[in-house]
């Protein structure tokens, strides 16, 4: 007898408008409201949000006419081609040798490159500023050597290094889950017939990760024709990207022309993701687990010229992934007012300077409140789509519940600023935190429904039947049964929220002015006089994620060597 959920039967309906109530609403105030607005902007002569009877065309012909904004456009294009092409070039060695190494080295390896994902960006650029400044790292090193200094800082250098290292964990876990799903059975198959190395890898190896590549390779391209703090804090005049752009209209109240290249990169976004899942499929996208031994790692790594050139592809990754995460510590413990490396002296006085700062502390705890309201506000969310979604019986209803779940992941981060901006500015939520509660929110619902999601598609619904058996009704069945079984993806909705929601930065720009939260203020010092108390901040953010990390590889390592 087919198993039925309280949700698929006639009764549920109310249960299931009831619950999908709070997402919805979400949804229409962060997410439809907000991009109806600026579409209708972008065909409004004055960039006003409002249908005066025909449809003006002029913002979008000014994409092609105008040469400023060709200019913009294609310094978009070419950034995105060049951060593209690195981040394949420098991951995909990289996931070939993790996916061949041991269980004990990969696991090791994935907790280093997945460690910048729990930094805040923020505090990556900044040290980005520090490590490729005039007096930054690269060029202390230059200069002992009797060279430089080199300019390395504000210009397209800066933004391509910046954009690289944000995409390279991407590209490399997308590629990691492809390799380490290869039969090593026909590589060996080909080697006992004769085949060599070269032909191996050409014929069997990369037909089989292609895809992926490609897939990947499109996605990254997306992601980085969305960026906005990597050009606006590392970049020079020369490379204001459309996003900037964007941003920059809206701040002078150029509301159409700025509607209209939202919209078109809306549409780009769109499309790229369609072809990366037709080209790469659903499984393109699955996670890696952490440590895991793919079927590569059966097939012995050997030492030649080509996987030493891997293996030091890899060395230099890890280098540009961890080196940001290390090099604020110690300049946040200089005597002087500027920031050197190394630093001049011993001093401490710039985390007091931090912990008695009303501007600091104020931001913190703006920032910590925000995340924490967000994360349980998400998590609620996510756990009501989850709900309906998987318990439905109505595949258009499911299907539908998951579209809607994932759109906010596809809208470019700064169309949803600049469409909330607008949004809230009527309601009269600009500058509350409750504003920005629900501007998070949307951007955390997404992940918050595939974690719990998935979780709760695993919990056997015949205890839940027996529940109602027992007499117990709908909802303490619920809360008895199902919350009980998925508690730990509960937990992880919640941390990844308030991760999510504390390292945030653009849409909490458009959403607060005075009253910022810590990303925005370390944003506003970075554009305006860079302090070693921002090195401090920075240190206090990023110590603890270390110490986590560090904690984690050995229990890894350790855990492995058991094994």
């Amino acid at each position: 007898m087919a198993t039925i959920s309280a949700l698929a039967t006639p009764r549920g309906a109310l249960t299931r408008l009831a619950l999908l109530a709070p997402p919805l609403l979400i949804m229409f105030f962060s997410l439809a409201w907000p991009l109806a607005n600026v579409l209708l902007r972008s065909f409004n002569e004055k960039g006003k949000a409002a249908f005066e009877g025909t449809l003006y065309l002029g913002n979008y012909l000014a994409l092609v006419q105008d040469e400023l904004l060709r200019q913009v456009v294609m310094q978009s294009l070419n950034l995105a081609i060049l951060s593209t092409t690195i981040t394949i070039l420098l991951a995909f060695p990289a996931a070939y040798i993790i996916s061949r190494l041991s269980k004990r080295l990969s696991s090791l390896m994935m907790v280093l490159i997945l460690m910048p994902f729990w930094v805040s960006i923020i505090v990556r650029l900044f040290a980005f500023t520090t490590i490729l400044g005039n007096e930054g790292i690269v060029n202390s090193i230059a200069g002992a050597m009797g060279v430089g200094p080199f300019p390395l800082l504000y210009n397209t250098f800066a933004t391509v290094t910046g954009m690289v290292a944000y995409l390279l964990p991407y590209m490399i876990l997308i590629l990691i889950s492809a390799m380490s799903s290869i039969d090593t059975s026909l590589l060996t198959a080909a080697r006992t017939m004769g085949a060599s190395e070269r032909r191996v890898f050409a014929d069997i190896y990369f037909p089989q990760v292609k895809p992926a590549l490609l897939g990947g390779g499109v996605i990254v391209f997306v992601l980085s024709l969305g960026f906005f703090l990597t050009p606006s804090i590392l970049g020079g005049p020369q490379d204001i990207t459309i996003p900037v752009f964007i941003q920059q209209q809206v701040q002078v109240y150029q509301w159409g022309k700025a509607a209209s290249m939202g919209i078109v990169l809306l549409i780009a976004s769109v499309i790229g993701y369609m072809v990366a899942l037709r080209i790469g499929g659903k499984g393109m996208l699955s996670p890696v687990q952490q440590g895991s031994r793919g079927a590569t790692a059966r097939d012995p790594l050997q030492l030649t010229p080509v996987t030493m050139m891997c293996l030091f592809v890899l060395c230099m990754d890890v280098i540009l992934l961890i080196l940001p995460l290390l090099v604020v510590i110690p300049t946040s413990v200089t005597e002087t007012t500027q920031i050197h490396f190394p630093p001049v002296g011993f001093s401490l006085k710039w985390f007091e300077e931090v912990f008695t700062s009303d501007i600091w502390m104020e931001s913190f705890f703006k920032s910590v409140r925000v995340a924490f309201m967000t994360a349980l506000c998400a998590t609620v969310c996510g756990l009501a789509l989850a709900r309906v979604g998987t318990q439905t019986a109505s595949r258009m209803l499911q299907t539908t519940i998951q579209v809607v779940a994932i759109a906010p992941l596809i809208v470019p981060v700064i169309l949803l600023g600049i469409g909330i901006y607008d949004v809230q500015s009527r309601t009269g939520l600009i500058g509350t935190d409750m504003g920005l509660v629900i501007a998070h929110t949307i951007l955390c619902m997404p992940l918050t429904f595939l974690v719990l999601g998935n979780a709760i598609s695993r919990v056997d619904i015949s205890l839940e039947q027996a529940a109602w058996t027992m007499g117990a009704g709908n909802a303490r069945a619920f809360f008895s049964i199902v919350i009980p079984g998925v508690f730990t993806a509960i937990l992880g909705s919640l941390i990844i929220s308030f991760v999510t929601s504390w390292d945030e930065a653009v849409l909490a720009m458009f959403q607060t002015d005075i009253d910022k939260t810590l990303p925005v203020t370390i944003y506003s010092y970075l554009k305006s006089g860079i302090t070693p108390a921002v090195s401090a901040v920075a240190t206090i953010v990023t110590l603890p994620v270390l110490l986590i990390a560090a904690y984690i590889a050995i229990k890894a390592v350790t855990g492995a060597r058991r094994i």
